[in-house]
């Protein structure tokens, strides 16, 4: 174990940091705080640390842990300091759980997951253990120990976690590394999901080494917690064997967070000086000028065209039935060769998921 700075010098408790770290929570003696103190076992590449070290300070999420400071001895980094998350393990969501609570808690792990794609990483350890929920009820990921650049995401030594590590991993390429790709994080998610919404339960087949995984995943059509059909299909996809299958990251994200704002949504169309809204308490609307008419329908999740009649162009598209609107448009009813046309401004609101 390093010498630890003054600021740092009060060791409260000492954690597993693996085979790889020694791990501290300590006191920081300027802000009176309890942090994490990380530094590298004996014998251990030192590349280790320092990939952990640029992944999070790559990474700005406040679902992924933050690095606080460096450490030292001359020019040589020996050490980070990273926030310590005061509050408690992740742990399966109970019998009881709605639909609200399952997704928002699948939103905030893939929103770390996605956030650590989008800085051009992969974690590859995601895991239930590598995440703790702040006082707040924030998740946060952590354990960056493995995490790569994407381009160069591939070892020569397998280091794995059984139950959470794709299949293809296994397999090393004819060089003899190992690779590892986005999508081996979004594996991960899915049996994190099943984990969380199953109990705390895997099927055995996922520990096999390596797991035994189907073309056609079903795992999450017969767990007790359930979600809506279309989530469900992108979890299970998630199990996938054949790894572009998988949905990315950002899907899963956008999905999930469309869900949690199931009724939340709201149109408003401006049309001959009256007013429009289209929401879960008037989920159609029917405006016409002439002969051309046009019917949108609030799903829930989107405001789509279910009838239509002569000339109807949004942003300069002629709809069909079942075209999706989205955010500030326009409408037109009415030939595009004629002067007698009639404009209708759409404006869909955007709530956020908190979360």
């Amino acid at each position: 174990m390093i010498k630890l700075p003054s600021r740092y010098a009060t060791v409260l408790q000492t954690l597993s940091g693996g085979g790889m770290s020694d791990t501290l929570v300590c006191r920081d003696a300027n802000l009176q705080r309890k942090v994490v103190v990380k530094s590298l076992k004996a014998g251990i590449e030192k590349h280790r640390l320092m990939d952990e070290l640029s992944a999070l300070a790559d990474i700005r999420s406040k679902y992924v842990v933050q690095v606080l400071d460096v450490l030292r001895d001359g020019t040589d980094i020996v050490g980070f300091v990273e926030e310590f998350i005061e509050g408690s393990d992740l742990k399966p969501l109970e019998a009881s759980s709605d639909e609200v609570r399952c997704l928002g808690s699948l939103y905030s792990i893939i929103s770390g997951i996605r956030d650590i794609h989008a800085a051009g990483r992969v974690h590859r350890d995601i895991k239930p253990d590598n995440m703790k929920l702040d006082m707040a009820g924030v998740l946060k990921i952590f354990d960056f120990g493995l995490a790569k650049i994407q381009k160069n995401a591939k070892t020569k030594q397998l280091y794995f976690t059984q139950f959470y590590t794709a299949p293809e991993v296994f397999k090393p390429d004819k060089d003899g590394n190992h690779n590892f790709t986005t999508a081996v994080d979004v594996y991960a998610f899915g049996a994190t999901a099943l984990w969380l919404l199953n109990g705390g339960n895997l099927p055995p087949e996922l520990g096999y080494v390596p797991p035994a995984v189907p073309a056609l995943p079903t795992a999450f059509d017969t767990i007790p917690l359930k979600v809506s059909a279309s989530i469900t299909a992108l979890l299970n996809r998630c199990l996938s064997c054949d790894p572009p299958a998988r949905p990315s990251s950002e899907e899963l994200k956008l999905a999930i967070g469309k869900q949690l704002l199931f009724g939340k949504h709201r149109m408003l169309l401006t049309h001959a000086g009256a007013d429009h809204v289209v929401d879960a308490t008037k989920k159609q609307v029917k405006l016409s000028s002439g002969s051309d008419t046009v019917t949108i329908s609030y799903n829930g999740l989107d405001f789509v065209v279910t009838n239509f009649s002569g000339h109807v162009r949004h942003n300069n598209k002629q709809v069909v039935v079942g075209y999706i609107l989205r955010g500030s448009s326009v409408i037109v009813l009415g030939d595009p060769s004629s002067r007698g046309r009639t404009s209708i401004t759409a404006d869909i609101s955007h709530p956020e998921v908190m979360n």
